[in-house]
């Protein structure tokens, strides 16, 4: 009779199967239309925010109509993109030193290095002219991201073809390149964090020290910029230089630095911005500023911006319309001779072709000269050897002269941003503290409340026998949708229910088994959710490298940058989708809306303590092997957490226990809690980081409600959900 039977189950899925009919287990979206880009949801959606954010600047730069209008735009700019950088900290002594020197005739290298903060070092080859008469015109050259630094070819015969014709040229090393490698170690000879190709590794570099910094200051870009500053500061420092003629000019990273300085620092008077651009942390773009308000902060200065046939063409088209908006200031300004465009037939970089019109376009406006025919003919010359250039003892200042690194510098901030978050120390405190913190958060991860219509509908329902099985989607805000499943016991309702957020998507790891259905069994409601970007909707991997160049440079590290920029955050996307699961959960009439717990697994686990701390609806929190403090990541040079979880200048207000004291008095239990590189925290140090979550507890009488604990298989943790947070 089974054999019969089996042999029946067989013909009957061999016939759904031919007619079409057969769904996968677990996945919600295939086999529906309306679906079938759901690995682009995330993108289109944050790309959206970009051209709707870049047409919005657009127009108020447009919009722009007198020198008045002008001047006022500007000041209001230059103020935002100042808030957005942050204060500059006070100019210190610089400390320079010149430590080598070669002669070659017709101009000199000095190797030079200054400290652009305290201990801080920067290096950098000053190519200097031996004819003519000082003081000269200068142009400070900030690198573009070859891992060379200042040694690359093209910056060498930059500076010396320049200096041959009368300009002293500073090229400096940025942070993570060249003598300036941030995470250097002496033993492999090369930074920690490269995959094995040098030209990866810089913006690996500036990536993975630029997320660290999300958490305090919110912007890398600031270190940039000042150490470009300080390179002004020098300049203007040495008696061969004249300060009213300062220029600013590099390639690729090193144009959009030239592009920024120049919009920060009015002492450059003219900017040649080339192959302009730079990895996700060099940018400074936020919300109510966009690239065309930096280029227009330089006008009415003449503005040079040069482009090469080697470049990406859609690139290189953006860039040519965002000059024209910006050359609506220069004609305003009666001055539209000024700023130019120039696409080159040149390889990405600063060739010979580039040289020679960066030569003429200096020579135009600092000299007040057009540079013979014959000057601009470049000769070909060796290139120095990379010693010759170096201005260390060991090639690494790291090694040898240590002081402060990006990374002890911002451990700085965060130890002071500590000691201004201050605790409720009474209860009569409590309230008025806990509402200020809840909106602290709310602004920090920028969440915003949704008024789009749910939209929920089923798309599958199975009798699972011990429960049904319905696959749902509900949409978060139009356009996005949130893939779900949900598990109905067999029993009379309205009954408790779980939200469940699972780091890899709603089902991977084995956690339908391991926990949906045991709470499924003990008579809850569960609904499994892929907040945007994840599981069915996260966008296809770029690679399957395992290195750092994959963990800071993929699909999720790539789209957390840009959420930032157009001003919202991965975090506080998602945290909304988990509130309107709370949302769908009371449509349901087997679900009692006064019972909805949620439970969070790694960084699902950061979601849903963010959607309790700032939503009373749910009603308990369990967070399964999730991070317990972002002070863990800024305290450690090497850390692990996706910046996707790093809310901007998040140190400034809370860390993660003052966040889960905002949950008080409802319980709240901690199982398992992660360190800054996901290993366990032992209990004793979990109790110490979480001591303020228990102090507020024990402060609203409510003690008992919080629990820091480890378990060690899928049934204790179960067990513990049944004991601390089953109704």
């Amino acid at each position: 009779m089974v054999r019969i039977m089996l042999c029946f189950a067989q013909v009957l899925l061999a016939g759904r199967l031919l007619a079409g009919e057969a769904q996968p287990e677990w996945t919600v979206l295939y086999g529906h239309e309306e679906f079938q880009n759901a690995e682009s949801l995330l993108r289109g959606y944050l790309g959206k925010l970009r051209s709707s954010a870049d047409a919005d600047r657009e127009k108020v730069i447009a919009d722009v109509r007198t020198s008045v209008d002008m001047s006022r735009y500007q000041a209001e700019t230059r103020a935002r993109l100042q808030a957005i950088l942050g204060d500059f900290p006070p100019r210190t002594a610089l400390n320079a030193r010149i430590v080598g020197r070669l002669d070659r005739g017709d101009y000199a290298v000095e190797n030079v290095i200054f400290e652009s903060r305290p201990r801080y070092y920067v290096t950098a080859n000053a190519y200097v002219p031996r004819r003519g008469r000082a003081p000269f015109p200068a142009v400070l050259a900030p690198v573009g991201h070859w891992g060379a630094g200042k040694f690359f070819e093209d910056y060498q015969r930059l500076g010396a073809y320049l200096a041959q014709r009368g300009f002293l040229v500073l090229v400096y090393d940025a942070p993570g390149q060249g003598e300036r490698q941030q995470y250097y170690d002496h033993v492999m000879g090369q930074t920690l964090l490269s995959p094995g190709n040098t030209q990866w590794f810089v913006t690996i570099e500036h990536n993975y020290a630029g997320a660290q910094m999300i958490l305090t200051r919110d912007n890398y870009a600031s270190y940039m910029l000042w150490d470009g500053i300080r390179g002004i500061d020098y300049l203007t420092e040495r008696a061969d230089v004249d300060p009213e003629r300062i220029a600013c000019t590099g390639t690729s990273g090193g144009g959009l630095q030239t592009e920024v300085l120049s919009a920060i620092d009015p002492r450059i008077k003219v900017s040649i911005p080339v192959c302009y651009g730079g990895c996700a942390a060099d940018t400074p773009a936020r919300k109510g500023i966009g690239r065309a308000d930096i280029d227009a902060l330089i006008a009415p200065r003449p503005l040079l911006m040069i482009e090469a046939t080697g470049d990406p063409r859609s690139g290189v088209l953006g860039k040519q319309k965002r000059h024209k908006v910006v050359s609506h200031l220069y004609d305003i300004s009666q001055m539209k001779d000024r700023t130019q465009f120039l696409i080159a037939e040149e390889p990405h970089g600063y060739g010979e072709t580039i040289r020679r019109a960066a030569y003429e376009w200096l020579s135009r406006w600092l000299n007040g000269t057009t540079p013979a025919a014959g000057t601009l003919k470049e000769e070909r010359w060796p290139l120095e050897p990379d010693e010759a250039l170096t201005c260390t003892t060991t090639g690494q200042v790291k090694t040898a002269l240590g002081g402060e690194t990006l990374f002890t510098l911002n451990r700085a901030q965060a130890a002071r941003d500590q000691d201004r978050r201050p605790l409720p120390q009474q209860r009569a405190d409590w309230a008025e503290w806990r509402v200020r913190l809840r909106e602290d958060v709310r602004s920090r991860i920028a969440l915003e409340p949704s008024q789009a219509s749910l939209n929920a509908r089923q798309l599958g329902r199975a009798d699972r026998g011990a429960y049904i099985l319905e696959k749902a989607v509900y949409y978060s805000e139009p356009e996005v949708y949130v893939p779900a499943l949900l598990f109905l016991p067999k029993v009379a309702g309205p009954r408790p229910a779980v939200i469940f957020v699972n780091e890899g998507g709603k089902t991977s790891g084995g956690v339908v088994e391991k926990y949906v259905q045991p709470l499924v069994e003990d008579g809850n409601v569960v609904l499994a959710i892929d907040p945007r970007g994840t599981g069915e909707t996260a966008p296809t991997p770029a690679n399957r490298e395992r290195n750092y160049r994959s963990f800071i440079q993929d699909n999720e590290s790539s789209l957390a940058f840009e959420a930032l920029g157009v001003g919202v955050t991965l975090l506080g996307l998602r945290t909304r989708d988990v509130q309107r699961a709370i949302d769908y959960l009371q449509t349901r009439s087997e679900v009692d809306r006064s019972r909805i717990s949620a439970i969070g697994h790694g960084s699902g686990g950061m979601l849903v303590l963010h959607a309790a701390a700032l939503d009373e609806r749910i009603r308990s929190v369990m967070c399964l092997g999730t991070l317990m403090s972002y002070a863990s990541v800024v305290e450690n040079e090497i850390y692990g957490q996706r910046i996707s979880l790093f809310p901007p200048a998040a140190l400034r207000k809370y860390d993660l226990p003052e966040l889960a004291a905002l949950i008080a008095p409802r319980p709240l239990l901690l199982l398992n809690g992660a360190d800054h590189v996901h290993r366990p925290v032992e209990l004793d140090r979990a109790a110490k980081i979480y001591s303020a979550t228990s102090r507020v507890y024990e402060l609203v009488g409510a003690g008992r409600h919080f629990q820091t604990s480890e378990a060690a298989s899928a049934n204790a943790i179960l067990q513990y959900y049944r004991k601390h947070l089953g109704f």
